[in-house]
Parts: C-alpha cells; structure tokens; sequence
C-alpha cells in the first residue's frame, strides 16, 4: 500500500524543495518557482508526494539549500491504477518534477508508470515522457500551472503502450536490439557490455519475448548493473544519479516506442 510524504517527511529527505530564495549567483532575470508551491498544487489536482530524492552536496560554493532535487507523485484516487500483464499486480501512473533554484537544473515535468516488482519494493521505471521543460529565465508562472495541469490530466492516458507493448512478441534478434539500445544509452557504444547481459531475468514473470517483459528486464539491468564487461575490472555499479537516470530510462523508453511502431 502506498504511503504519502507529509511535509516534514519530504523536508528531511529534499531540504531544497522548500527553499523560496534562489542562490546568489543567480541573476535578477532568474524566475525562482518554489517546489513547495507546485506539491501544493499538485495537492489540489488529487496527487500527492510518495518519494523525494535530492541531489548530493560535495563541497564548495553550491548549497545544499538551492540542489536539485526530483519529486514524485501519485495520484489519490487509486481507481486509475492498472494491472501489470507480467503478474497482475498494480503498476501505478506518476508524476515527476524536477527542479532547483541555483541553476544546476531546469524545471521539468514528466509522466512516468512505475511497477512494484520483487520482494524488497524496488521500483522499477518503465516510462519516462517528457511532458514540459523550462529554464527558469523567461520562465511565467502561469505556464507552469498550466504544465501542471496539463501533466495531471495526462498521466491515466499513458497506459495505453503498457498494453500493447505487451501483446507485441519479439524475437531474439530485436531483443537483441533493444538491450543494445539500453547498452548505448547507458554505456555507450564502445563499451565492454555484452547486450545478452541485458536481456537476464531475475524473477520468474519476467520471463518471457513479449516487447513489455523484454523491456523490464533491460531497463532494470541497465539501471542495477551488478555484471562486469569484457575487458573490464569492476562490476558496474547501480545508476543513481538523476540526470542520468531520467536520460537513460527516456532513451531506452524511445527505442521501446520505436520497436512497437515497426
């Protein structure tokens, strides 16, 4: 069962989401959107905060006040939750927004539908949509809340490629290439890593060449690591930082998309 962030809870996980003053160095064109205002509004739209990460601090002249940080939510209503075809579990429809206030990052909105997939409740991203980005010059607030709005409103419509992903079967050869989409998007071309890698299941209903449980097994791979390369010493880590992981889930969610539509 979900749980929802209170404000103190999302305070003690992402200080900078209630910061109301952007950095110093920012300039007098800088359009400061406080987060707390957008959790508020997304409050009023039915969606409320179920995690909140912010980026780390590691010296010099950045804030911890002012860092990037990424908020998601689900919405209230539990009645748009979907059955995922792997197990028949829910797969629940978010919202995320990225954002800061000392330039280090756009504001930016995306849409996403996240899956419960073992036993210790790690989630699995399976889509990433861009929905809005802004740099926060030029930036009205009125445009915000109607990006707000606008990504409230979408996000049960998304579901749809859950499903046809999912009666979409592949074979070994465009699984093939698929995993090398998420080997590129992650690693790079050049790299070491063995697309076969990619394609490993870890659970039993993950098992199977339909596009939908193909691409969980390669997006969860890809973001875990937890294998060694050709050619390579260290076992490649977890992927945990945001920027990466938003580009690295969008990308691979793209050549999902890509292979639905040949």
């Amino acid at each position: 069962m979900v749980t929802f962030l209170t404000k103190d809870d999302i305070a003690s996980r992402t200080p900078s989401a209630f910061t109301r003053t952007p950095h110093e160095w920012m300039s007098d064109r800088y359009v400061m959107v406080p987060t707390e205002d957008l959790i508020d509004q997304m409050d009023t739209l039915g969606w409320g905060v179920v995690d909140a990460k912010q980026a780390k601090t590691y010296g010099g002249k950045r804030s911890a006040a002012n860092k990037k940080h990424l908020i998601e939510f689900e919405s209230y209503d539990r009645s748009i939750l979907l059955d995922d075809p792997r197990t028949g579990e829910k797969v629940h429809p978010r919202a995320l927004i990225t954002n800061s206030s000392d330039g280090t990052s756009k504001l930016s909105m995306a849409a996403g539908l996240f899956a419960m997939v073992c036993s210790n409740g790690l989630v699995v991203q399976t889509v990433d949509l861009g929905a809005f980005s802004s740099k926060h010059i030029g930036l009205t607030l009125e445009s915000v809340s109607e990006a707000l709005d606008g990504l409230a409103s979408s996000l049960p419509g998304i579901t749809q490629s859950m499903q046809a992903m999912s009666e979409r079967t592949l074979d070994h050869d465009e699984q093939i290439v698929l995993a090398s989409a998420g080997k590129v998007a992650r690693w790079g071309a050049d790299s070491g890593i063995d697309p076969e890698m990619l394609l490993s299941a870890h659970r039993t209903a993950d098992i199977g060449n339909d596009l939908w449980r193909v691409f969980n097994r390669v997006q969860e791979n890809t973001i875990r690591g937890g294998f060694k390369g050709e050619g390579q010493k260290r076992v490649a880590r977890e992927l945990t930082n945001l920027d990466a992981l938003n580009r690295v889930n969008l990308d691979l969610w793209n050549a999902a998309e890509l292979m639905l539509a040949a």
